[in-house]
């Protein structure tokens, strides 16, 4: 890859991202980021250490062309909630949730932004039919919050992973559990204020 542009659409499209979410990674506006990708400006000097940090891009090679782009292996610490969630009845949500962060092979994380995913323990055997079980960790994504899936949720004061249908035509959801042992949970009306949509799940780390 002789020319800069040619650099960073390699970056963009190892990344996984819509060039428009893309561009949002670095700050740039859509019509700024075409610029860029086809040769007609380079990206802005203030903007290389973004691209670096968000993308794990080696910046001499981006500068020069010369050397390894340091994309192969990259890991990306997602913030670990040392809160469980339930797969079971509901875990009280901690008024101070203590946190840490965990490394994660960015790999298995594509197409989403490190930046938009968190991670939590959980707890029960609610989901064990979505392979899901005790004791392992979910990462999910907090910029996916509608369209059927199984999400984090808060009810109240307790979290909860569970498969969440949304009923618009009712104006209802329904958490529901990969389980027989655990009847599905309807919310509609009032009882909607009780319900938060924390995110997707996207990825279940297994404990070993």
């Amino acid at each position: 890859m002789v020319k800069e542009a040619e650099r960073y659409n390699f970056v963009r499209e190892k990344s996984g991202l819509s060039k428009k979410d893309f561009a949002e990674t670095l700050g740039l506006s859509f019509s700024m980021n075409y610029q860029i990708s086809s040769g007609r400006t380079r990206l802005p000097r203030d903007l290389l250490e973004r691209l670096a940090r968000a993308h794990k891009v080696n910046l001499h090679w981006y500068l020069t062309g010369e050397g390894n782009h340091g994309m192969e292996n990259d890991t990306v610490e997602i913030e670990l909630h040392n809160q469980e969630a339930a797969a079971g009845q509901g875990r009280e949500v901690q008024d101070h949730i203590e946190r840490e962060f965990i490394p994660v092979m960015y790999e298995i994380l594509r197409p989403h932004r490190p930046e938009d995913l968190k991670a939590v323990r959980v707890s029960g055997d609610s989901m064990i039919d979505e392979r899901i079980n005790d004791g392992d960790i979910v990462i999910f994504t907090t910029r996916q919050k509608e369209g059927n899936g199984i999400y984090v949720v808060s009810i109240g004061t307790t979290l909860v992973v569970k498969r969440v249908d949304f009923d618009l035509a009712n104006n209802t959801i329904v958490l529901i559990s990969a389980n027989p042992a655990y009847e599905p949970r309807r919310f509609s009306g009032e009882d909607l204020n009780a319900i938060r949509i924390e995110g997707r799940v996207v990825v279940t780390w297994h404990r070993v």
